[in-house]
């Protein structure tokens, strides 16, 4: 019944009897269609409805945690494994170069000890032609002595 039946019935009620009763009379009416309106087994049924929506919700919230959890744990599991790729790397990378700065240090032994030889022979070649140019000289100036000796003696 519309808005304006229930006006124009309230309105006849209201010129047949009097006010009270004819509030009395619409209120026992259904103030919309009986179609519309719910009953307890509609009530029931939205509540079953509304408690598997929230109990499929929870699933859904349960089951995405444990995806969660499990995505953690295999991120986790996945960055030990770098991360002990990573050390394993690291310490071949130095036993690799610690082989290789013993490697340096015998070859500038060797470099040292082949320099050191090299500047010894310099030396006794630079002592030698000083040693040569000097007893060189030492004739030179003793013969012109003995000369000038035999010269001043003559």
């Amino acid at each position: 019944m519309s808005e304006q039946e229930r006006s124009r019935l309230y309105a006849w009620f209201c010129d047949q009897a009097d006010e009270p009763l004819a509030e009395y009379v619409m209120s026992c009416l259904a103030p919309a269609p009986l179609a519309d309106i719910a009953t307890r087994a509609d009530v029931r049924d939205l509540a079953i409805k509304i408690d598997a929506l929230v109990a499929q919700r929870e699933a859904d919230r349960k089951a995405a945690a444990a995806q969660r959890d499990a995505d953690r744990k295999e991120t986790a599991a996945l960055l030990a494994t770098k991360f002990d790729a990573l050390a394993a790397q690291r310490d071949a990378d130095r036993q690799e170069a610690a082989v290789q700065r013993d490697a340096d240090r015998q070859e500038a032994a060797v470099q040292r000890a082949a320099d050191l030889r090299t500047a010894r022979h310099r030396h006794y070649w630079a002592v030698g032609i000083m040693t040569t140019l000097f007893g060189a000289n030492m004739a030179v100036v003793l013969g012109a002595l003995l000369n000038a000796a035999s010269r001043v003696a003559a």
